[in-house]
């Protein structure tokens, strides 16, 4: 008979496989999430009859567990959106009606949005999932359960193969709605806060105890390939940026890579970072890169030459946001201290930084060349590197207390994922 592996949320199965691993869906979970769950494939009356085979049922269970809620945030920084999931479905509906219309007849699916609100007309975990037999009376009816009331609307959902095999609530919907990718699918149910907590779980134990699959094969986390490589301008960015993504964005912190370096010997800064990417465009390199500048004149004439580049798709510029907090910032030029917008000129990354420190006189920039070529003064951040180390002295309690000033990094860090979701939907 084989062995299946099924991704589900809440007992609604996204997708299945026979045999073999089917689609990795490792990508959507992190080491952490490793778990032990119930198996439908295995006989409990032998493990318990048998205590000394723990350690086979416990491979047997093992499964990828996570909240709906902190899937989101890894479909998103892969590109995948409401927008994509609209328009697989749309595709998907244009075939049918395209079928429909062969046959002789006129298809009346339902729009997108009709097609959400359906999906979500119930939480997930309150679908029954237990077997109906087939042999019950009104099998059909009884095994649909709330669903039956709705079947006007069921049967304006585009038609698949798997439409008229279910035995429960979580399995009817399974079988007429989950008719996407599951990337879609996922998207489509976090849009009812009611399945924030609902349990997406890939298991895979059975399939690897059954010898199908070897254990290796099943690795959480983004695989290379899913991965971007963040080239900063110092090494003090790079290192800035990967503790507050661990910090701050836990749940895609893994999708991230930056160049490391030696900041005694740092290779970096704007000119070689335009270099960098010059060479990386020339020999047609396929990972993706994004190019992260600093908010200052040079990181904004930087950013223009970027631009000029004309990359692929796969490699992509930024520059650190505008942020309200520094439009009006002390910095000291050559007629004394004055408060100026430093944004597109003097911000760098310790900028967004917690600047209230012990024992150091309040923050400012100093201005220090005038940028021709785009009519812009630079200036750097007086003791910047003080504020570098205060960051990075920091614990894990003291930044995320509220004793530490996280403000402006939080804004660095909301526009450094939805550049990186770019980038993803842009290069797949």
């Amino acid at each position: 008979m084989g062995t299946s592996i099924e991704l589900k949320v809440s007992g609604v199965s996204l997708a299945y496989a026979k045999n073999n691993m089917g689609h990795d869906f490792g990508y959507l979970f992190q080491s952490q999430d490793l778990a032990r769950r119930p198996c439908d494939g295995i006989d409990y009356d032998y493990y318990a009859a048998h205590p000394e085979e723990e350690g086979e049922l416990a491979e047997s269970e093992l499964s990828f567990v996570r909240p709906l809620s902190r899937v989101v945030p890894r479909l998103q920084i892969l590109g995948h959106s409401l927008a994509t999931a609209k328009s697989e479905y749309e595709a998907l509906a244009a075939e049918s009606a395209s079928i429909s219309e062969m046959d002789g007849e006129r298809a009346e699916n339902l729009t997108f949005e009709e097609f959400c609100a359906l999906a979500n007309q119930f939480p997930l975990t309150s679908l029954a999932q237990g077997y109906v037999e087939y042999e019950t009376d009104d099998h059909d009816i009884v095994s649909q359960g709330r669903f039956a009331d709705h079947a006007e609307r069921f049967a304006r959902v585009p038609w698949t193969e798997n439409s008229d095999s279910y035995w429960s609530e979580a399995s009817y919907l399974s079988a007429k709605v989950c008719i996407l990718s599951a990337a879609s699918m996922l998207l489509i149910f976090a849009q009812d806060p009611r399945n924030a907590e609902a349990e997406v779980m890939w298991q895979f134990g059975n399939i690897v105890s059954a010898g199908y699959v070897e254990r290796k094969a099943f690795v959480a986390g983004a695989d290379r390939g899913q991965t971007i490589l963040v080239a900063t301008e110092g090494a003090s960015d790079a290192r800035i940026l990967r503790r507050a993504l661990e910090l701050l964005r836990p749940d895609v912190a893994d999708f991230f890579r930056f160049i490391d370096g030696d900041e005694r010997h740092n290779f970096w800064g704007t000119g070689n970072l335009v270099r960098f990417a010059e060479g990386l465009v020339r020999i047609d390199i396929q990972n993706q890169v994004l190019f992260l500048l600093d908010n200052d004149a040079e990181g904004i004439d930087a950013y223009r030459k970027l631009k000029e580049l004309k990359m692929p798709a796969n490699l992509r510029s930024m520059v650190l946001p505008d942020v309200e907090e520094l439009r009006s910032f002390p910095a000291l030029g050559p007629e004394g201290l004055s408060n100026s917008d430093i944004n597109g000129r003097a911000a760098a990354i310790e900028c967004y930084l917690d600047l209230n420190l012990p024992d150091y006189p309040p923050a400012q920039v100093i201005w220090s060349n005038f940028k021709r070529d785009i009519g812009l003064w630079h200036g750097a951040l007086e003791h910047k590197e003080s504020y570098d180390r205060h960051f990075m002295k920091q614990d894990t309690t003291t930044l995320t207390s509220g004793k530490y000033d996280l403000s402006k990094l939080n804004q660095v860090l909301e526009a450094l994922v939805a550049e990186a979701s770019l980038l993803s939907a842009a290069a797949s």
